[in-house]
């Protein structure tokens, strides 16, 4: 161990002072490491925590903090920070040294999963470092057996990753009708470190060692192999029927395999015996994917009462913005932006929150400075990652209508055509009323009547469109279509025949007097 602990203290020196290309440099940053520098902790702590609040993926002042509270012999909260870190970004160097810390933690304290964890992670860096293969050799021999040793150390909660959740494999068709998505899983299940085919020469000689079979389910996931996966687990669940992990696993695999109601059950099985390390994060995880199922399978209100037991298990941000997209699909605005303030309140840059909340606000009318503040960052966001809006992923286009008519009201009627046009390819949207409309109203006022025309004619219904037609003939001096169409809107909404004198656009067939007498008469129906 004096060996490692002098290796540790090199690459501290080396990972400390050498300034990476990656590195987020902010004021708080700098000023806290002038502190740290300085051995002034106290205002250290509070340079790096603000850093950190400010950019959430950076695990930079999440490592600085670690060797904080490690200085103040604060292990607890040290490993806390490391573990948040490793899952963030760092350079390589960087994030060498803080695997290997927290590998050598966990070996010390016997934790074998979360040791082999670390060191397999570390591994993928520096494959040839033995004190590291010896240390993740003796936790996957130890894997699963009770630790000799009392642990003392408290298990840190879990951040988000900072990998963006995809969607399921099966090809989603429509994003607001089946916006699933995969979600993070419980830490044990998420690290394999070899390809599958390493475990069937092993397994073919030895069918029966447990372990071994079920880090080849891991790789068989991770390889996306799920059918095969699925035949091996059944053989674990057939030998150990009470294990909650495999049934949970199932549950996942199933839900992969676009099984949801099979996905259900084996989420029922895992909760009547649930794992007893973190029993809360554990059915976290359970009760997230079994909303997720019930979702698949168009059973709102279970979805969300899955969703709401997995928030009570841990307070995050992710089954709150699930129940946001639920609350927007249910056309429920109020509680579609209750949820999420409240997932904005735990992780203030999460843009599909803010997505939400600016699509139910716009929909309720409650344009106040939250509705400003998400528009903001939800388009900048848009802007910024996805310059050409074709190649936006479907999850963040449930907004773009909404986007696209918050441009048309500031007379950006280009950036608003682009996200109309984006809309275009889907059937469900593109033949709705609010998007004819709207795209026709984008074109009018941009100044394209003759594209506006075809939108707003296929508009049926609305006297707003009829009253832009009547408003469009008018600009071309048709004085026939414009009678038609103002008489159509009218009959829909009375008010309209006092409002013909106002608008600029009637000024050439008012001169007509044939259209002041339409007027006055309304259309010969007033003597």
């Amino acid at each position: 161990m004096e060996s490692v602990r002098k290796y540790l203290s090199f690459l501290f020196t080396f990972v400390i002072f050498h300034t990476t290309a990656f590195a987020i440099d902010s004021d708080a940053m700098k000023e806290g490491k002038k502190a740290f520098s300085k051995k002034a902790y106290g205002e250290a702590i509070k340079k790096f925590t603000k850093h950190a609040d400010s950019h959430p993926q950076d695990g930079e002042a999440y490592m600085y903090l670690g060797y904080i509270y490690e200085y103040k012999k604060d292990y607890p909260k040290s490993i806390q920070n490391f573990r948040r870190a490793a899952d963030l970004d760092l350079d390589k160097d960087q994030r060498k040294t803080v695997l290997l810390k927290l590998a050598l933690f966990f070996n010390y304290h016997q934790d074998w999963n979360l040791s082999a964890t670390y060191a397999s992670r570390y591994l993928k860096y520096d494959p040839k470092n033995e004190e590291v293969q010896k240390i993740y050799n003796r936790a996957v021999g130890n894997k699963g057996n009770p630790s000799s040793t009392t642990q003392t150390y408290s298990q840190p909660t879990k951040i988000e990753p900072k990998h963006e959740t995809k969607q399921t494999d099966s090809k989603q068709t429509d994003s607001k009708k089946d916006p699933i998505k995969k979600v993070d899983e419980p830490g044990e299940d998420k690290e394999t470190t070899k390809p599958s085919e390493s475990y069937e020469q092993i397994l073919a000689n030895q069918p029966n060692l447990e372990d071994v079979r079920w880090d080849y389910v891991l790789a068989l996931f991770d390889e996306k192999k799920y059918d095969k996966a699925e035949s091996n687990l059944n053989l674990l669940i057939e030998k150990n029927p009470t294990r909650s992990r495999y049934h949970y696993k199932m549950g996942i695999i199933k839900l992969r395999l676009d099984e949801p109601k099979a996905a259900i059950e084996s989420f029922a099985r895992a909760k009547k015996n649930p794992f007893s390390k973190d029993t809360n994060v554990f059915l976290y995880y359970v009760y997230l994917n079994e909303g997720i199922a019930y979702q698949k399978l168009a059973e709102i209100d279970k979805a969300e009462s899955s969703f709401q037991e997995a928030f009570k298990q841990v307070q995050k941000d992710t089954p709150l913005l699930a129940l946001a997209r639920l609350y927007e699909q249910k056309s429920d605005w109020e509680k579609c932006i209750q949820s999420s303030d409240k997932a904005l309140s735990f992780n203030p840059n999460q843009v599909e929150s803010h997505m939400f909340r600016f699509v139910c606000m716009f929909e309720a009318g409650n344009k106040t400075k939250k509705f400003e503040s998400s528009f903001t960052k939800y388009s900048e966001f848009i802007k910024t990652k996805f310059p050409d809006p074709t190649q936006t992923p479907e999850k963040f286009q449930v907004g773009f209508l909404k986007l696209a008519r918050k441009y048309t009201e500031n007379n950006a009627f280009d950036m608003a055509d682009s996200y109309f046009a984006v809309l275009e390819k889907d059937q469900t949207i593109s033949t709705g009323r609010e998007y004819l409309f709207y795209r026709g109203r984008n074109y009018f006022y941009g100044g394209k009547i003759d594209l506006a025309i075809p939108y707003l004619q296929k508009t049926t219904g609305s006297s707003a469109a009829h009253y832009l037609l009547a408003r469009c003939y008018a600009k071309k001096n048709d004085i026939t279509k414009t009678k038609e169409e103002f008489q159509l809107a009218a009959e829909l909404k009375p008010e309209y025949w006092t409002s013909a004198s106002l608008e600029k656009d009637f000024k050439e067939v008012w001169k007509d007097n044939s259209f002041q007498e339409f007027l006055r008469t309304k259309a010969g129906k007033v003597p």
